[in-house]
């Protein structure tokens, strides 16, 4: 990086509160200096200055977390998006016709980003929130997000995947993803069946801007034990129904869903 007015500390700074972008983690110094590839001096200075500035936390047995206080600088975000504001009265709306949790989220790099949940019922062991991130790759909303990415620019967040079997139906090769991934332009529509948890079915569709831009995705979440192929037909045609009212408010005026 030649660029003078690049602050390099800024961008390590900011690379080690990344680390913890994983619902629950907790990291050594070890840890975080190896994922971050910093020398463990400069990790530990780091993590002295953000833990002082109240944006990490560290416990008796020296691991690290995010404090509360880095929530201000998400919600910041999430109270000043148009998108957010523009979606969640028709997200309440559907998740009320259909009795299902349905979810708003954006992609970020190889992760999606929750900006609204209606919830109705949780199928993880651990908590989502506004806010939460969750890997792309075994979702539907990540592979919606993702198929609305150029072939160059899809191929760069594939490569940096790392396909961890988080049920013994996650997708762990990219070759099955691509083919999800390349289904779902076809389609317009992504499921995910019980990818991320054994007890979840969830099916996408994209949001789309006045550029023909694929901005957002708009999930139903609901039970796999409960035989969802049995109201798929309804809740798809719901959703879609959404998710073309919502691109249409963002200038969106061709045909829905469509890549």
């Amino acid at each position: 990086m030649n660029d003078r007015n690049y602050i390099i500390s800024i961008e390590r700074a900011f690379k080690i509160l990344e680390a913890f972008c994983v619902p629950n983690t907790e990291l050594t110094l070890t840890e975080i200096s190896n994922t971050c590839n910093l020398n463990k001096t400069a990790t530990n200075r780091f993590l002295n200055t953000l833990t002082k500035l109240g944006y990490l936390i560290r416990d008796e047995n020296k691991r690290y977390s995010l404090s509360p206080k880095i929530m201000g600088l998400g919600y910041g975000y999430l109270n000043a998006s148009s998108l957010r504001s523009v979606s969640k009265q028709l997200i309440d709306e559907l998740s009320a016709e259909i009795g299902k949790t349905v979810n708003l989220g954006i992609l970020y790099d190889i992760n999606i980003i929750y900006l609204y949940r209606k919830e109705v019922a949780s199928y993880l062991k651990h908590e989502l929130y506004d806010g939460s991130f969750l890997p792309a790759y075994c979702t539907s909303l990540g592979k919606i997000l993702l198929a609305g990415l150029s072939d160059d620019e899809l191929n760069e967040r594939i490569a940096k995947m790392d396909f961890k079997p988080i049920t013994t139906r996650t997708i762990t090769d990219k070759n099955e993803l691509y083919k999800d991934i390349f289904a779902a332009r076809e389609k317009g529509f992504c499921v995910a069946d019980r990818e991320l948890s054994m007890d979840l079915f969830a099916v996408a569709v994209p949001i789309i801007d006045a550029r023909g831009k694929v901005v957002a995705g708009i999930n139903v979440t609901m039970s796999a034990n409960e035989n969802p192929k049995k109201e798929f037909r309804k809740i798809l045609e719901k959703l879609i129904i959404k998710g073309g009212i919502i691109s249409s408010m963002l200038g969106y005026l061709g045909d829905y869903p469509n890549f």
